[in-house]
């Protein structure tokens, strides 16, 4: 009894040392780094903010800002031809329609043609990020693409596309945070402006 004990206690023992002996090498992987927009927020006294004044501004519903399925947190670059890869280093340190949603805001807020209000019956505003990608074709440019779905208070919906693109420097991250952030922002800002002449 005492030698079935103690060979149950050496099995024990040779096992746990196997065990500790046998560790997987965790893979190498490459950390990742984060890019956050530069959005600047509008000055006082930019021509964005003196196209109309308060009495005539359109009220507004902002619905929600989405992206495409394939535009995520990943930088994306565009290969030759056409298809879409992940950059293995660099991030957005959020899915870039949260900054296309706060480029929106703040520019409804800083623009005297809107009023940006959370009411039933008035016009409706839900855009979609279309593209959000890096080409090389012809130099580095960050390319983006929105689409602006406007419902009337009479439920006619009209679309508007709006496309823009703002060279980069070929090594990330380079200047590609200020870029994204005048590119946002000019989409935003191109987007409205449709809004107020397809009235």
């Amino acid at each position: 009894m005492i030698r079935l004990a103690c060979r149950s206690c050496c099995i024990i023992v040779v096992v746990a040392l196997a065990g500790s002996a046998c560790q997987l090498k965790r893979p190498a992987t490459i950390p990742s780094r984060m890019i956050e927009p530069q959005l600047l927020e509008p000055q006082i006294g930019e021509p964005s903010g003196q196209r109309t004044n308060g009495a005539d501004a359109v009220p507004v519903r902002l619905l929600d800002t989405q992206a495409r399925g394939h535009i995520g947190r990943r930088v994306l670059h565009q290969q030759p031809d056409g298809e879409l890869t992940e950059d293995p280093i660099w991030r957005w340190s959020s899915a870039p329609d949260r900054y296309l949603d706060t480029a929106l805001r703040l520019e409804l807020s800083s623009n005297a043609a809107f009023r940006l209000v959370d009411i039933a019956g008035a016009p409706t505003l839900a855009t979609t990020l279309l593209a959000w990608h890096l080409e090389t074709a012809n130099g580095t440019r960050l390319v983006g693409a929105v689409e602006f779905q406007i419902t009337g208070i009479d439920r006619v919906v009209q679309t508007q596309v709006v496309r823009g693109s703002e060279p980069v420097s070929d090594l990330l991250p380079g200047d590609l945070a200020a870029a994204a952030g005048r590119l946002l922002r000019r989409l935003a800002s191109e987007g409205l402006a449709r809004v107020v002449r397809t009235r």
